[in-house]
């Protein structure tokens, strides 16, 4: 029963709350399981995804993204912007935005490593 709360955490962004009242946990218990799980998960992929960089390699990263982009001192950098749009058929105000109109969100983020390609 546990796993199924942690994968419904995880997969699906259910609150702990919503999870205490499903399964018959305690919000605490919840909390505690799925940050249990978290850690292990984090500890088996962190080897394989996160290797360890010492200065020098960060540094390198930073020269390499400053001789494509022109910044300094920097290893990615991101943004984003609305766009606008015409209302989606049945979106309801899943598009709509604060200032009342339509819109979506488009995130750009650049690396050096996915400049490599120029």
């Amino acid at each position: 029963m546990n796993k199924y709360a942690v994968s419904r955490y995880l997969v699906i962004g259910n609150s702990f709350t919503s999870l205490h009242y499903a399964y018959l946990l305690s919000a605490t218990t919840v909390r505690e399981i799925v940050r249990g799980t978290c850690d292990m998960i984090w500890e088996c992929l962190k080897p394989a995804y996160m290797s360890a960089r010492d200065k020098n390699d960060w540094i390198r990263t930073a020269d390499k993204f400053y001789e494509r982009t022109n910044f300094p001192n920097c290893i990615a950098a991101n943004d984003g912007k609305h766009i606008r749009m015409t209302k989606p058929n049945e979106s309801g105000s899943q598009f709509l935005n604060y200032k009342k109109c339509f819109s979506t969100v488009l995130m750009l983020w650049q690396m050096h490593t996915i400049l490599s390609y120029q």
